[in-house]
């Protein structure tokens, strides 16, 4: 009884320094976001004396965030289809073993995702073909086919009774018919946990929008937030007020869908 006792006031213990780790530089950036400069600059870590949102308009329209939100909420939603739909179409007839050499494709992207990205020579590729600082060549850079998607697609297809197909072939049913009618609902949970994944993996990207954007119309939110901290790295209320502004629409997406992570995931274990 002791032990158990103790067992659970440790696991409480450990949760509530984790919960603390997490959630104080949080509450410290919002707490800093409120304050005046005055008040900032005489006590940096003091509960903020009012709420001064102003910051935040101040920070919306001196950086330019309406229109670096539109551009990452245009990629994200574009690379996140494009991304689900292609590992899809990839992963169904290599799970099912419909093309000769699936158990080699299968290995061959194994593989490749413990090779270096390429950075460079798609950097020179681009260049020649004109698709360096445009929005469709930073969109081919984000498409991410036969990673952690794939394999994730792959395992939860092959639990899903070959009789579908069978059936659905002697009904006269059409490939594509088949694929967006009758699998991919079978696969909802595991679509959902992967527009999730997609989703942030591509808002939150700065490194790509770096190197293949270098017009400010094109910025995604990530790299005009860069751009913002170098013209107020100062000005620490109003920026701490961009870093807020810039984190709510994944936060709020997230906290919406996070469920589905937990369901994708857990229904992936027990099929597998």
């Amino acid at each position: 009884m002791r032990s158990t006792t103790f067992s659970k006031g440790l696991m409480y213990f450990v949760i509530a320094v984790i919960v603390v780790v997490y959630l104080y530089p949080l509450l410290y950036t919002f707490n800093i976001s409120l304050k005046t400069s005055n008040n900032f600059m005489l006590d940096p870590v003091g509960l903020s004396e009012s709420l001064h949102w102003k910051n935040y308009l101040d920070a919306w329209k001196t950086g330019n965030f309406g229109n670096y939100i539109m551009n990452s909420f245009i990629y994200t939603i574009l690379v996140t289809v494009m991304t689900i739909l292609l590992n899809i179409f990839l992963a169904f007839p290599i799970a099912r073993q419909y093309i000769r050499g699936a158990q080699f494709l299968t290995l061959f992207m194994l593989a490749a995702m413990f090779l270096p990205d390429g950075t460079i020579p798609l950097f020179q590729l681009f260049l020649k073909m004109n698709l360096y600082n445009t929005s469709l060549g930073y969109i081919i850079t984000l498409l991410s086919i036969g990673g952690l998607t794939f394999y994730f697609f792959v395992s939860y297809i092959k639990a899903i009774p070959k009789d579908f197909d069978e059936a659905c072939a002697i009904d006269g049913c059409g490939y594509l018919r088949y694929m967006f009618m009758i699998l991919m609902p079978l696969m909802k949970p595991a679509i959902a946990t992967m527009i999730i994944f997609n989703a942030m993996n591509v808002w939150n990207d700065i490194i790509r929008a770096t190197i293949f954007l270098s017009n400010d119309k094109l910025y995604p939110i990530t790299k005009g937030l860069f751009v913002f901290f170098g013209v107020h790295n100062n000005n620490w209320t109003v920026l701490t007020a961009a870093l807020i502004i810039v984190s709510l629409p994944i936060t709020a997406f997230y906290l919406t869908f996070q469920r589905y992570i937990v369901d994708g995931a857990l229904a992936g274990a027990v099929k597998s």
